[in-house]
């Protein structure tokens, strides 16, 4: 992956401010604000095929990506100690990676491998710190536009943490049923 300054390319940080914009990524800001974040971010190539995120590294988590072309999956272990990665997401142009590593530094929390070459805005922590230093309004803004995806995030999960749980109780259900009809039918 090679890095560079987004801040002195033109075209790559007038496409981050608008993607930022988007509704994948941080709707909630301005155009206004979005050149201002813009202008703190990095360049990063990733190649196809690479694995540029691995789930519980602590190693290089400190920042969030805007992807600004290309395609990656995000991948989890379903089962502990499965080498087999389950894709649960699909993500391209305006997809935002990374929000909680931004934040805390934290293990990452999933794999990303990039499907096709990748051309990324990177927004390192100490650049988020420094913009929340030198322009606190802009800074608060994007925080909160953060917390805000974080939060829908949250509620979409409990949502189909509480869809799963209904299903799981009807196949259980289900399954008492045939049991139940199963062993009746054994004894006559």
């Amino acid at each position: 992956m090679r890095r560079q300054p987004l801040a002195h390319d033109i075209t790559m940080r007038s496409l981050a401010a608008q993607l930022l914009i988007t509704p994948s990524a941080l709707q909630e800001l301005s155009h206004e604000d979005a050149a201002k974040v813009a202008a703190y971010m990095g360049h990063r190539t990733i190649a196809a095929g690479s694995v540029f995120m691995r789930e519980g590294d602590d190693t290089d988590c400190d920042h969030l990506l805007l992807v600004l072309e290309g395609e990656l999956s995000v991948e989890h272990h379903p089962m502990p100690g499965e080498d087999k990665q389950l894709v649960v997401r699909i993500m391209g142009p305006g997809s935002l990676i990374g929000e909680l590593g931004l934040l805390d530094g934290a293990p990452r929390s999933a794999n990303c491998v990039a499907d096709t070459t990748i051309e990324a805005a990177v927004l390192q922590r100490h650049d988020f710190l420094r913009l929340l230093e030198e322009d606190p309004r802009v800074g608060t803004r994007l925080l909160l536009a953060i917390a805000k995806r974080m939060a829908d995030h949250l509620r979409d999960s409990s949502r189909k943490l509480k869809l799963f749980a209904q299903m799981n109780k009807v196949l259980s259900e289900e399954l008492a049923t045939y049991t139940r009809n199963a062993d009746s039918d054994s004894q006559t």
